[in-house]
């Protein structure tokens, strides 16, 4: 094993400022139970792009980068370095390394390596222009005898990844020594959830808003796999500013935590770095809260290119201010549930290459809104209506989808089942084609960093025809869900268009039904998703909402009027022609202001 600070493999030319660059990675300290940080992944990126070579560690299942090597650009030079040679075991070291060539898929000489060395695994970090374009990982597979002679590969990841950490759990399983030690975190995440209320609230179901909001954050809790083994509601008139609950009630959780065996400590707000930092201290293990336990759900749950960038650009720009405060020794740049998300560390991460990362995957998106206007000007173009499903988490939007389109689309009774919008063209009673798209749920207290990254999701409620706002009925808070949707539907800009209110699971209603309070230009309806009820009243309610502003007209248009056709297909839709000696007769249907310029031509109005 090489000294601590020594550079092994090619370093030639290289300034000495960046050899000091490459010399710091031996300090990174991070959890003994995560794969690959995010924050280690993007700093080998960025020394990567700066030196057009290739940079490996070697890191042991303790969490400590034992070995740093400089390859050449197009290869990587992987010293012999000191693990168990013992026949069905593995090394118990893992390396990372990175392709400057963007292409993160593993080669033959990594492969041949990771055997030879009988690693824990082999990953590569596909890296241009400083970013990382995708991670591959092996992991080697024994045969009857202990030998290795070939590996598993998985992939493509990308940075921060819950698939990425998942292979942990393999390499455990490969490794087949009985005395092996396993510096893994449990599988298990056993969790104290800790909500604090100032005032009471409306009593609703014989429990006041803290007590809602605490069972709402163990729903948001158990999606994210978590095993609750304790809830604390603490009352107090103002949130303490270090210890937001109080250091005396913390020194108790510390204890609590002791003899439930809870290793982590989930709280119902927002926390400050310094409050993390506090709590940690007192408590013993890891805190994390609301908003991280938010984005840590979105991270399992996307599954688009698009989605990934959202969540990761929301998990870096909450985090980012939060590196300072959190002290020398819990400084972060994540701490979610369990290993997904980036994690707990113990290295400030370079706030000018997180900055820089953040700044691409703006760009990035920036782009995927462009494409987005485009797709909308072109429906604009076509006449096709489109209307966007909003509402709170898990009240039934894409049972509904499925229930009106007759579609498959991914249907949970989960929070946050939907992530990424998904789109469905149906055809009206009426005739008309319009497009429905599923959009993510909100809930309370949506982190905001959240929002501002998935802007131009939720940009397809903004530029819908037509809102359908889906509530769950049975739900006793419903108008208090109600009132978080129309707040961020407001805040986006998007309620200045019409709204179909719709009132789902009135199946599970026992009794008459209540209804909200609703706005006086709504139309409401009731509808069961899940068994079909009320659905045909809901289509011919959406196909009179969408005709209200236009009219079907017949037409004789003289062949000497060429232009008037291509009017009626621009700013209509021709629902039949025929041609005649005198000119063409067509049957359209067009918004009624668009109508004054060519009213010299038309027959008939219905």
């Amino acid at each position: 094993m090489s000294n601590i600070n020594q550079i092994n493999g090619n370093i030639e030319s290289l300034k000495d400022s960046l050899i000091n660059e490459i010399e710091s990675l031996y300090l990174v300290e991070f959890d003994k139970g995560e794969l690959l940080p995010i924050e280690l992944t993007l700093k080998m990126a960025e020394l990567t792009y700066k030196t057009n070579r290739e940079i490996a560690v070697y890191i042991n299942r303790k969490g400590n980068i034992i070995e740093v090597s400089v390859g050449d650009s197009g290869t990587v030079s992987l010293p012999q370095v000191d693990g168990r040679k013992a026949k069905n075991r593995l090394s118990g070291i893992r390396c990372v390394h990175t392709h400057p060539n963007g292409d993160g898929r593993l080669s033959s000489v990594d492969i041949s390596s990771l055997l030879n060395l009988r690693l824990d695994a082999m990953m590569a970090i596909g890296v241009k222009d400083g970013n990382v374009t995708d991670i591959y990982a092996a992991v080697p597979i024994a045969d009857e005898n202990g030998d290795l002679a070939k590996a598993d590969i998985y992939g493509p990841f990308h940075p921060g990844s819950s698939q990425l950490q998942s292979i942990f759990s393999v390499i455990k399983e490969r490794d087949k020594s009985s005395s092996a030690v396993f510096y893994l975190q449990d599988i298990e995440e056993r969790a104290i959830l800790v909500g604090l209320e100032t005032r009471s609230g409306r009593m609703i179901g014989g429990k006041s808003e803290g007590e809602r909001l605490l069972d709402e954050l163990e729903e948001l809790a158990r999606t994210a796999g978590v095993n609750i083994v304790h809830k604390i509601l603490q009352k107090r008139a103002v949130q303490d500013s270090a210890f937001y609950i109080g250091k005396g009630m913390a020194e108790q959780i510390g204890l609590l935590r002791q003899a439930l065996n809870a290793n982590v400590v989930i709280f119902d707000d927002e926390l400050s770095g310094a409050q993390v930092r506090n709590l940690e201290e007192v408590v013993g293990v890891k805190v994390i809260d609301r908003n991280t336990l938010i984005l840590d759900i979105f991270a399992q749950r996307a599954r688009s290119s698009e989605g990934k960038i959202q969540v990761e650009l929301a998990q870096l720009k909450y985090r980012l201010p939060r590196l300072i405060g959190l002290g020398n020794q819990l400084s972060r740049l994540g701490g979610g549930i369990g290993t997904r998300g980036p994690g707990e560390k113990k290295l400030e991460v370079d706030r000018r290459h997180i900055k820089r990362r953040i700044g691409f995957l703006e760009s990035e998106l920036r782009n995927i809104s462009s494409r987005r206007g485009m797709l909308r000007e072109s429906r604009k173009k076509n006449q096709v209506p489109t209307i966007a499903l909003v509402g709170y988490t898990n009240v039934g939007k894409s049972t509904l989808m499925n229930a009106v389109c007759k579609s498959d689309v991914l249907a949970e009774d989960k929070l946050f089942a939907t992530l990424d919008p998904t789109t469905r063209k149906l055809e009206l009673p009426n005739g008309r084609e319009v497009l429905f798209i599923d959009t993510v749920g909100f809930i309370r207290k949506l982190p905001h960093e959240l929002i501002e990254a998935f802007k131009s999701t939720l940009e397809e409620a903004v530029f819908a025809d037509l809102l359908m706002h889906v509530v769950d009925v049975s739900s006793e808070e419903i108008e208090e869900q109600m009132a978080v949707v129309y707040d961020i539907l407001n805040g986006l800009g998007a309620l200045n268009k019409p709204v179909i209110l719709v009132l789902n699971k009135v199946d599970l209603v026992q009794g008459s039904l209540i209804m909200p309070a609703v706005k006086k230009e709504d139309r409401v309806f009731e509808v069961s998703a899940a068994t079909g009820m009320g659905i045909d009243s809901l289509l011919k309610g959406i196909s009179e909402m969408l005709s209200f502003d236009e009219v079907e007209i017949s037409l004789l248009v003289p062949y000497s009027e060429g232009w008037v056709v291509p009017y009626l297909h621009e700013n209509g839709k021709v629902l039949q022609s025929e041609y005649k000696d005198t000119g063409v007769c067509l049957t359209a249907i067009v918004k009624k202001i668009k109508t004054d310029k060519i009213r010299n031509f038309i027959i008939s109005l219905k």
